[in-house]
């Protein structure tokens, strides 16, 4: 690379030389137009699944409380215990428009669509990068460094992801059970500002800024949540990531990784009470030789979200994901494994939280109780063409929180004092068996 850069730059400075000398003048150089490059993907799965916790529980409407009694919303969708589902996941089309300026410095849009027909948002991602010899600047709605830098057992998850896929479109999910591999805070797509420095022996380091929950052109709102149901949401979003690459001389590839989100937190609505500020962390790493990967990551969210003052040691959660992959041929196998693990918040007087608004919601009292999530996944991935695979995958699901009713109704509460519109269903224990055929197309 280095010897590659100084050859330019002799070479460049004896063209200069000679143009210099010459005596005719040459027109400057003509700038390439930017390039559209259009790829995407989209999946075709047959789920078979079957839950011990039958039914979820209709949404609450808080807005439907006349006498401070919560009112289940009308014609809200149910999810069955056990049955069949087709469903088409993660289809999108991405559109980049690419260009580069005579200094070499590379620019460029990127539009992705959405496929989901029963979106109601048609656009995913809409952001500008400018990358260079200093870096890549990333400005628009994507995603941020905790999610781009990370790595962990999830890197080889095959099928449909397991717990980083859509699974939730088939498994209730316990209330307050932690059940996923992002941090507290994540910004997912939300507008953002992020920079990557240059990778340097490997190692590369990158920060993203979101001033808000707040996407495109939507409205603002600082001081009640926007989400529905209402939620604790984050301000001042700062993440940070730094990740390492090598690879052996005897083969065996290394990926490790560090991330952390920092933000201040807002609580559902003005004059609901505080929370604690978002403060979690991750750390992760791939392992690849020959046919064989594992991945592991550790995360901590801390007390990210919590109410303040309970007298309770009340935590967000901390997780666990291991991933094992063997390939042969066009064929891979692979297994995952998830735990994730709180001290809820439940409640010494539950019927304090029962059906009814403008109360004191400390007088339910708050008593610890252990939340936490086992899951596993064994898949099968065959390629058959470039591009075109078809999978065959198992999933379990055993989610546990004693206070899922207790922090269900909490909030709900405080979200009538609020007036919101919206309440959650405290969905309780749950175990889920889950099978998966699915078809998957990448261009």
């Amino acid at each position: 690379m280095t010897r590659s850069l100084l050859g330019s730059t002799a070479l460049l400075c004896l063209l200069f030389v000679n143009e210099a000398n010459a005596a005719e003048c040459k027109p400057a150089p003509i700038l390439s137009t930017p390039q559209l490059k259009i790829s995407g993907q989209t999946s075709f799965n047959s789920w078979f699944f079957n839950n011990k916790e039958r039914l979820k529980l209709n949404e609450v409407d808080l807005s439907n409380s006349t006498n401070g009694t919560f009112q289940a919303t009308p014609n809200h969708r149910q999810y069955y215990g056990h049955d069949q589902l087709f469903s088409v996941d993660r289809s999108k089309l991405r559109f980049n428009v690419d260009g580069k300026t005579d200094r070499g410095m590379e620019y460029g849009l990127v539009v992705v669509i959405e496929g989901n027909t029963s979106a109601t948002k048609s656009v995913r991602e809409n952001y500008l990068y400018f990358g260079g010899s200093w870096g890549k600047i990333y400005a628009g709605d994507t995603y941020g460094v905790e999610d781009t830098m990370a790595f962990g057992g999830f890197s080889q998850w095959g099928g449909t992801g397991f717990i980083d896929g859509p699974y939730e479109r088939v498994v209730n999910k316990t209330f307050g059970a932690p059940n996923s591999i992002d941090l507290a805070g994540n910004t997912s797509r939300d507008t953002k500002f992020t920079y990557l420095t240059p990778r340097w022996n490997g190692l590369q380091a990158g920060v993203s800024f979101s001033p808000m929950e707040h996407r495109g052109e939507q409205i603002i709102s600082s001081k009640t949540s926007t989400s529905s149901p209402k939620a604790p949401f984050y301000k001042d979003n700062v993440a940070g990531g730094i990740n390492f690459i090598h690879k052996f001389c005897n083969g065996l590839d290394m990926a490790l990784s560090a991330t952390g989100v920092v933000a201040r937190s807002a609580p559902p609505y003005a004059g609901a009470a505080s929370r604690h500020m978002v403060s979690g962390y991750a750390f992760g790493g791939n392992f690849n030789y020959a046919n064989i990967g594992f991945g592991l990551e550790y995360g901590n969210n801390g007390k990210s979200y919590q109410y303040k003052r309970t007298g309770t040691p009340v935590n967000a959660g901390q997780f666990l994901d291991f991933g094992l992959s063997y390939t042969y041929g066009p064929t891979k196998f692979s297994a995952g494994y998830f735990y994730g693990w709180r001290n809820a918040l439940g409640a010494v007087n539950p019927a304090a939280l029962e059906g009814r608004s403008n109360i004191n919601i400390a007088a339910a009292g708050y008593r610890k109780e252990k939340a936490k999530t086992n899951a596993v996944s064994a898949a099968i991935d065959r390629k058959l063409a470039p591009g075109l695979g078809v999978y065959v995958e198992y999933q379990y699901y055993n989610m546990k929180n004693p206070a899922a009713g207790d922090e269900a109704r909490r909030l709900n509460a405080e979200l009538a004092n609020g007036g919101a519109g919206a309440g959650n269903s405290p969905t309780p224990n749950n175990k889920a068996n889950v099978v998966v055929v699915g078809s998957r197309l990448v261009f």
